[in-house]
Order: structure tokens, then sequence, then C-alpha cells
């Protein structure tokens, strides 16, 4: 029933974004009961830090769960095959572009983590040529933006900030196209949201603000290998894991119990774990210490961006794509992971 609630008010927040639904629809669908009381009424009071959302980090790691369980069946994920489809290379590409897209208009890690997760279910999902690919992504960007600021701007604002040529209008199509593939289910689980979990159960969300530490995730997200074959879930406890450990030596109990917790075997974690390392080292990002992550913050706000090799190069992209871009995303891909409707 929790679950339920939930997709229901991002169903109706879904309306609400792309102009279907006035920003006072919700108040009225949800007016007389908190989401707090819905979500745990008939229940015992659930063990786990409280979060943002009104309901513990408990009751939310075992929603997550089992929306990644309905959601992502078949694993490692693939994409459509023929002439003038995208790969993964291209997949990768553009994930570099939501992130840094991201850190340039000043947007937290959920919108860039749950913009991705967005774009990786339509590419997943739908066959869609490489010439448009940038539209899906930028349209995935724009409907996170929505779901994980409070503050909505205008759409050509928005836009104007990242110097792109979309018109307003062709973004709202975008937008409403990539709800239909999703099925208007676009509150999906993702890595930033499941390392808040984990880490508010350890009671270590102190451990997240890190910028430096954005960087590591940023290139987690923009990395096929990693995310096509593990879910977010273990990347989330695997990267948990290896943020644990620099700041304790007994941080297999933790894990294992979160791993009992999360049913995911510690033989994958192991494999995720070694992957990561690898993938950072690969890209000379410092291992997470002590003293990185609980390094001022403000010292580091000036380099974020300079050193960040997230860089996006604009002119390997085709010129902005007319209104039609929209129409050539809806050719069911094969394999293609099924949306669970709302």
């Amino acid at each position: 029933m929790s679950m339920l609630v939930l997709d229901e008010k991002f169903y109706i927040r879904s309306l609400r974004l792309i102009g279907f639904l006035p920003q006072s629809a919700s108040c009225r669908i949800f007016a007389g009961d908190s989401m707090q009381k819905r979500l745990t009424s008939g229940s015992s009071a659930a063990a786990g830090k409280l979060m943002q959302d009104g309901i513990s980090s408990t009751q939310l790691l075992h929603m997550l769960l089992q929306r990644e369980k309905l959601l992502y069946q078949n694993y490692p994920l693939s994409l459509a095959q023929g002439e003038g489809m995208i790969g993964w290379r291209e997949r990768n590409r553009e994930c570099a572009w939501v992130c840094a897209a991201a850190r340039r208009i000043g947007l937290e890690m959920d919108a860039a983590s749950l913009a991705v997760s967005i774009f990786d279910r339509v590419v997943t999902s739908v066959r869609i040529p490489g010439k448009y690919i940038n539209c899906v992504a930028v349209g995935s960007l724009s409907i996170a933006k929505k779901l994980c600021e409070d503050h909505e701007e205008d759409a050509p604002v928005f836009l104007g900030r990242l110097r792109l040529e979309y018109s307003a209008q062709e973004l709202k199509r975008m937008e409403l196209k990539i709800l239909e593939v999703l099925r208007w289910d676009a509150n999906l689980p993702n890595l930033n949201r499941f390392v808040e979990c984990l880490l508010s159960e350890l009671e270590a969300t102190f451990l997240l603000p890190s910028i430096n530490f954005r960087k590591h995730l940023d290139f987690l997200l923009c990395d096929s290998a990693l995310t096509s074959n593990f879910r977010w879930s273990v990347l989330a406890l695997s990267t948990v894991s290896l943020l644990v450990e620099a700041t304790n030596k007994h941080w297999q109990y933790p894990i294992n119990a979160l791993a009992r917790l999360c049913k995911i075997p510690m033989s994958e974690v192991n494999r995720c774990r070694v992957k990561i390392s690898n993938l950072w080292s690969r890209h000379m990002l410092p291992m997470p210490s002590t003293f990185h992550l609980l390094a001022d913050l403000d010292d580091q706000d000036s380099d974020m961006d300079i050193d960040s090799p997230l860089s996006y190069d604009p002119s390997s992209h085709p010129p902005a794509p007319s209104s039609e871009a929209s129409e050539y995303i809806t050719s069911p891909a094969p394999r293609a992971l099924q949306p669970t409707p709302c």
C-alpha cells in the first residue's frame, strides 16, 4: 500500500510538471491526510532514521528494493541493435553531459542521478537513433529537475542556462514522450537514493555531501560496464562499503548486515567493489579517506569543475534536431524492459 501511495503522489507531480494540472491539484487530492500517516497507518513504528519523505530509511529502502525488482528484471541490460542506433559509447557520452550540465546549473546529486536513471530506462526500453539521443538526455534532466527541486523555472530559462537550441515546445513534447515510455512512473530507483538510504541506516549521512566525492559518483553513473551489469542497489551498497571502509576498519560488519537486509550476496558486492575501485583508479580519482570525505567543502568549490574529466564537448553533437525527435522513441527494442504501471 505504501508503495502505491508514493506512486500516486509522483503520478500527480508528473502531470503537474508538464502543465496538465495546476499547482493546487495535488493538494486537493491529498487533502486531509499527511503522507507520513498514510504510509504508516495500521503498522508499528518502523525502524530506521526518518527521511525527508516522512518515512523511515528502512521503509524507504524496502520500497526502493521492491520497485527495483519489478522494474529491472533483465540483467545485463542491452541496447537495440541496428544501423544508426545508439551504442554504449553514446550512452556514456550523454550521461557525462547530464552530470556536467546538472553541476553547471547548480543541481544536486539527486537530480543528476535520477536523470541518468530515467535516461537509461528509456534507452534500454525503446529504439533511439543516435542523432536524437541528446534530446532524450535533455528531457530526462528536465523531468528529474522538476521532481527533485522545489524551485521550478520556465523551459526557455532552463534551455538558455544550458545554452541549447531546442524550443520550449520541443522540450515539452520530449518530456511527454519520455513519460509515456515510463508509463508516468518517473520516480525511479537510482544510485543517489539508494546511497542516501543505506547511509541513513548506518547513521552516516555526513559522508554524503562531499563535493569531491560527487566526481566519484559521476564517473560511476557514466560507466556502462558497471551500470548495465549491476543494479543500482548493488552499486550503491558497494559504494557505501568503500565509504565506510575509509572511516572504520571494521566496515565488514555493518556492510554484511546491510547486504542481508537488501538480500544481496556479498560475493556480488565484492565483485562490484573491485570494479568500482578499478574505475576510480583508472581515472586517477583518490580512494575515499577520512580526510577526503570530511574536508572543508568551501575549499573545494573553486576547483570542482576545473579538474573534472567529465568534460563535455558540444561540437561532438549534431545540430539540435527538429520537433520530430520525440516521434523516434516509440519502437520497442529487443529484450526491452517493461515499465510497471502506476
